[in-house]
């Protein structure tokens, strides 16, 4: 099991003491590639041995890289990591927390500073409770997020 929850299995191929990572290969998607991670072996949870059904025919040499896919899958994957950041807010208590994840399901929703900012139209300032239209928005805007905030902090309990 994955640090991030997901199951992985594989061949163990190699195992450095000194930092603490496995590599684990496991057969790809297209036939005669190989999946390649390396995780921190004390990062991983619910680890079994499981001997292979047919004896692994291998020479024992790594796979080849695609390096284009890789640097690919890097990059998505730091975007991905970048974007969860950005939805954290920073010095805020948890309830503004709770309450932005719980906008951000269905509205688009961005951090400033402290305020929460819906669709680009919306502000909602500490303590979260009433919206603010931005110069030049939709007032029917401000009404809809209104409405989504206050159920949302109603599913909450914070009405």
């Amino acid at each position: 099991l994955m640090p991030n929850g997901e199951k992985f299995s594989g061949e163990v191929f190699g195992y450095d003491e000194a930092t603490g990572l496995v590599t684990v290969r496991a057969p790809g998607n297209i036939g005669g590639t190989h999946d390649v991670r390396i995780v921190k072996a004390d990062a991983c949870t619910d680890v079994k041995s499981i001997p292979p059904k047919t004896p692994a025919k291998t020479d024992g040499a790594m796979p080849v890289v695609d390096d284009v896919r890789s640097k690919k899958r890097e990059e998505e994957n730091i975007k991905a990591a970048q974007a969860r950041a950005a939805n954290i807010g920073v010095g805020v208590t948890q309830e503004a927390q709770d309450i932005f994840d719980a906008l951000a399901r269905t509205l688009p929703c961005r951090w400033q500073d402290r305020n929460i900012v819906v669709m680009d139209e919306v502000v909602i300032a500490a303590p979260y409770k009433q919206c603010a239209g931005v110069d030049g928005g939709d007032p029917r805007a401000v009404e809809r997020v209104q409405k989504v905030l206050a159920n949302e902090k109603k599913k909450l309990g914070l009405a």
